[in-house]
């Protein structure tokens, strides 16, 4: 009876036309992002294009010459002043000069524009800036610069691929422009009359005289709306990631992403700041990370859903439950924007755990400035979260049932 069960509610969701209009607002959503991420590769080409960089530069040394006369011949500018502030832009245009002689031969000898020419003179300025500095945090930065870069040379992948519109690539943009501004949303949009549609047609009262308990009832349209809600998002993100990868290739799997860096509060002239802790975090793959993302919006879908069906359940009503769902992730937001205090408690909040790219780097720290906001507790947040509002609909639907 409870297969039954669950047969009906995907035969009642999918005859609801609210159903196709979000499907094709998400697709819509997600040819948008996929247009975005075409828009920035060729950007990006064109930047490091050697054509474009000679006449980029050949343009602001233009700039830097009409300056230069313009400082000279200035009344404004007190002779005391005058020639160091020459003498600042005369290095700025020699050092455009050696650029553009760079730029031409790069552009004259193709092969010297070779990724694998430019990642090892890169990697080799990084070991001697590495060796001739003391300071904690460049310490930090040139380590992580040099084992990524011996990455992308040990396992032969271009220093550009994360620029490009590639499957894997797709797909880490989508993830992230849906579950930091959308999916809390859009799920609101899909599931918020789960329950409460019921009362006002008096269906639950036919769906309760049945031969089946009502925590049955109440399980089959959580497990429903969720198993469609994920597999919606992730089917279709994995679709769009199978035609980007296919028409523009999916890019290689071990991309290195430095996941998992911890930070510490430090103090300078009576001011807090978070920082980096040299020593922490590694990098790991695209594949890890992507591996990640998609458990995280999995786990916030569920606990979204298990939001959603709570206080649907409690209220009784569509529009009550609608309204209330809003305010509260419109409130929440707001509050994260303006409240410190707030962002450092948002690690212990469901609501709060749709950013996936800081959560799994680690960057959340610094937003946030909790230091214990790492992939695991999101992980037992989101889990925990789900269980006891699941637990809780359950017992009011248990109890309330009866006066419908």
């Amino acid at each position: 009876m409870f297969l039954g069960l669950i047969k009906n509610e995907f035969i009642k969701l999918f005859a609801k036309k609210k159903t196709y209009i979000i499907l094709v607002l998400f697709l819509g959503l997600s040819v948008i992002i996929a247009v975005m991420a075409k828009k920035q590769e060729e950007d990006y080409l064109r930047s490091i294009d050697p054509q474009f960089r000679v006449s980029r530069i050949e343009e602001e040394i233009g700039y830097a010459e009409r300056s230069l006369e313009d400082i000279k011949t200035s009344t404004d500018i007190p002779d005391a002043e005058r020639e160091e502030i020459l003498a600042d832009n005369e290095e700025y245009l020699a050092n455009l000069k050696q650029d553009l002689e760079e730029a031409k031969a790069q552009l004259e000898n193709p092969s010297a524009s070779d990724w694998r020419v430019s990642a090892e003179e890169e990697l080799k300025n990084y070991k001697e800036a590495l060796a001739n500095t003391k300071d904690k945090d460049s310490v930090n930065y040139f380590e992580k610069e040099i084992r990524r870069l011996e990455m992308h040379l040990e396992k032969d992948i271009p220093t550009t691929e994360s620029m490009m519109n590639q499957g894997f690539n797709y797909l880490k943009s989508s993830l992230m422009v849906i579950m930091t501004g959308f999916l809390a949303f859009g799920l609101i949009l899909f599931n918020a009359d789960v329950m409460s549609g019921e009362y006002n047609p008096g269906t639950l009262k036919f769906l309760l005289i049945q031969p089946v308990t009502r925590v049955k009832v109440l399980l089959a349209k959580y497990l429903v709306a969720m198993i469609t809600s994920v597999a919606l998002i992730l089917g279709v993100q994995l679709l769009f990631t199978a035609g980007v990868g296919i028409l523009n290739g999916f890019g290689s799997p071990d991309l290195p992403v430095f996941m998992g860096e911890r930070y510490q509060a430090v103090l300078q002239e009576g001011n807090r700041y978070i920082v980096g802790l040299p020593g922490t975090g590694a990098f790991g793959t695209t594949t890890e990370y992507l591996l990640k993302s998609l458990l995280l919006e999995a786990l916030f879908i569920a606990a979204m859903g298990a939001f959603i069906l709570l206080v649907s359940v409690v209220s009784k009503s569509t529009v009550i439950s609608f309204t209330v769902l809003i305010g509260t992730l419109l409130g929440t937001n707001i509050l994260y924007t303006l409240s410190a205090g707030y962002r450092k408690v948002s690690a212990y909040l469901f609501l709060h755990q749709g950013n996936a790219d800081g959560i799994i780097t680690g960057t959340i720290m610094r937003e946030t400035g909790n230091l214990n906001y790492t992939f695991g507790l999101s992980v037992a947040v989101l889990t925990l979260s789900t269980v006891a509002m699941v637990g809780a609909s359950m017992m009011v639907f248990k109890k309330r049932d009866i006066l419908i």
